[in-house]
């Protein structure tokens, strides 16, 4: 099989994040359990998004020299060990700072997957791999919650430890599976080779990439915000929980649907075309909330705020890789993590700010309003600017020719 790599590498990449997404609610247990109040609960989210900015743009100019297959087996192996050793910390400082090194080993393992992904793929795969990419960690974000709501029950401190064990054992279990890889051949490309080691400037300044960054870091931070404040919604609108997760479901059942398909549709319309129009749907779904009180329209809002967010995700990755020159591909996606990360701690702050004065539902709608305004970053970034015309050569005068 051809994209056998390709295989291999996503199947070990549902459990990675199986594994991530089973470890992360355990440890704000674990640390309640400790003691952790719920500011302390906000200092250990920032923990895992902070620290990783530090190492981000480091981490990616060397999977783009060493290789991407040492820096996924090497974070895969730190994140098992690190949620085994949270299942045994008896201590908050030793929460935060194992928590600090988990979120270390999987920057690891999501740069270096996404750089092997751009790496082994050309411009008419971009858009069909990421978004099989982006299904692995859907798949990955259903499994471990699930597995976590079977082990954990009440929460109780040997339960959780028991979650976390499940966690850390099912990153270690990936290790066989990630030595069925083989490092795909670099796919060519119509862009020259980029500097061994090109710094965060040079990656900026790339025509478009700004604007796929913030148009990347306004998609995933409306994913975190609408997560975190539907329940805040549905309480506003005294709607039990089960409806609550019923409805987040739904978004996320969309988003996973749409990716399966994505490939095709990209074919078909075109990166431009598809990611304006999903952003617009997802701007509209969401500014319509706060205004929305029958259940089924809600169903109908979700669906397409899942469908317009699930699409927006993946194309911005193989926005940036298609933008990066070959050699820097694997950095110019870690300086997306960055501006990923950075959004996901400001914009819940601006959100949080909000809510104070409109509600849950005016934070919501908000961020249709800021999705909708990124819509011209999707429009200058990827609409192809006419070619400089040429200037036509004049003719030489023809010689006038004595009358005979």
């Amino acid at each position: 099989m051809r994209d056998h790599w390709l295989f291999w590498l996503l199947t070990a990449f549902v459990v990675n994040q199986a594994g991530m997404n089973l470890v992360r609610p355990m440890v704000s247990y674990r640390a309640l359990s400790l003691g952790v109040d719920t500011a302390g609960l906000g200092v250990l989210s920032a923990v895992f998004s902070i620290a990783p900015l530090v190492v981000a743009l480091r981490l990616g100019r060397l999977v783009d020299l060493r290789g991407e297959l040492p820096f996924i087996y090497g974070g895969t192996v730190l994140m098992g060990v690190v949620a085994l050793g949270l299942s045994a910390a008896n201590a908050p400082i030793w929460v935060y700072l194992l928590f600090m090194l988990f979120g270390l080993g999987h920057l690891s393992v999501t740069v270096a997957v996404q750089g092997m992904v751009a790496r082994g793929s050309d411009e008419r795969t971009y858009d069909q791999r990421f978004s099989a990419f982006s299904l692995a960690a859907s798949v990955g974000q259903l499994i471990g919650p699930a597995i976590a709501g079977i082990v954990a029950g009440e929460g109780s401190s040997g339960e959780t430890s028991l979650a976390l064990v499940i966690g850390g054992v099912l990153g270690l279990v990936t290790v066989p599976v990630l030595l069925l890889i083989r490092s795909p051949a670099t796919a060519r490309s119509s862009k020259p080779a980029g500097s061994s080691k090109p710094s965060l400037v040079s990656i900026l300044r790339t025509p478009g990439v700004v604007r796929a960054i913030l148009v990347s870091t306004t998609v995933l931070s409306a994913i975190d915000i609408m997560v975190i404040y539907m329940p805040a919604l549905g309480q506003d609108r005294a709607w039990p929980a089960s409806l609550v997760g019923l409805l987040l479901a739904i978004r996320a059942g969309s988003s996973m649907a749409m990716r399966v398909v994505l490939g095709r549709l990209a074919a078909r319309f075109g990166r431009p075309i598809l990611l304006s129009l999903s952003m617009a749907v997802s701007a509209v779904a969401l500014i319509a909330i706060p205004f929305t009180y029958a259940i089924p329209v809600m169903g109908v809002l979700m669906v397409a705020t899942g469908a317009g967010l699930g699409i927006g995700q993946p194309m911005t990755m193989s926005w940036v890789a298609s933008l990066a020159a070959p050699g820097a591909r694997a950095t110019a996606l870690s300086v997306r993590l960055m501006g990923n990360r950075m959004g996901q701690v400001a914009l819940p702050i601006i959100a949080g700010t909000v809510a104070a004065v409109g509600g849950a539902g005016g934070v919501l709608g908000v961020t249709g309003a800021i999705v909708a305004i990124s819509l011209a970053g999707v429009h200058g970034g990827l609409t192809p600017k006419p070619p400089t015309p040429q200037p036509v050569a004049e003719a030489a005068p023809r010689p006038i020719e004595p009358r005979s």
